[in-house]
C-alpha cells in the first residue's frame, strides 16, 4: 500500500474526531473501509496472526453499508485510535507491498 494512502487515511481519521458534516463521515467510512480491508489482506498474506483480525474488524466497523451506531465520543476515540494504528503499522504494510514488486 502506498505510504501516501496511509497518511491520507490517518489524517482523515484524526480530522473525523471533530464535529463535521455528515457527508464527511460517509466519505471517511468509504476511505477507512478500503484502507483497513487492504491492510487486512496484506497482513493475511504475510501470515501475521493478529493484524488481519484487527484490520478486518476495523473495516467492518467503518463500513458504509451496514452502519454501526455508536456515541459520538466513542467514534472520536475510535477515529484517533485507528489513525494511530495506521501510522504505527505503516512500515509493516508498506514493507509487504515493497516485497510484491
Amino acid at each position: 500500500m502506498p505510504v501516501a494512502v496511509i497518511y491520507i487515511a490517518a489524517t482523515m481519521l484524526f480530522i473525523g474526531a471533530a464535529p463535521l458534516p455528515y457527508g464527511y463521515y460517509m466519505l471517511l467510512r468509504f476511505v477507512a473501509t478500503g484502507v483497513f480491508a487492504w491492510a487486512a489482506l496484506v497482513s493475511y498474506e504475510r501470515k501475521n496472526q493478529s493484524f488481519p483480525w484487527v484490520f478486518g474488524l476495523l473495516a467492518l466497523l467503518f463500513n458504509p453499508i451496514i452502519k454501526i451506531h455508536l456515541p459520538k465520543e466513542f467514534w472520536a476515540f475510535l477515529d484517533i485510535g485507528a489513525g494511530l494504528l495506521l501510522l504505527l503499522t505503516k512500515r509493516h504494510v508498506q514493507q509487504v507491498e515493497n516485497e510484491r514488486t
